[in-house]
């Protein structure tokens, strides 16, 4: 299963990602939303319940890869 990019907002100098990540624990995706300054996750939330979780970085590396 792969991240799957939902919608992407710039405003100003801060991107917000939300997505879809494939959970390992669990059948199915977690929905996450990630707010990103320069390379930097500055806020995440995720159904998982952590505040920054692997699922968070997991949305991040997937837009900055689709990104350049």
């Amino acid at each position: 299963m792969n991240v799957k990019i939902l919608k992407v907002e710039k405003l100003n100098d801060v991107i917000e990602v939300e997505g879809l990540v494939p959970a390992k624990c669990a059948v199915g995706y977690y929905d996450v939303r990630i707010k990103i300054r320069g390379f930097k996750i500055i806020e995440s939330n995720c159904q998982c319940g952590q505040p920054i979780c692997p699922h968070a970085v997991k949305l991040q590396l997937a837009y900055l890869r689709v990104s350049r």
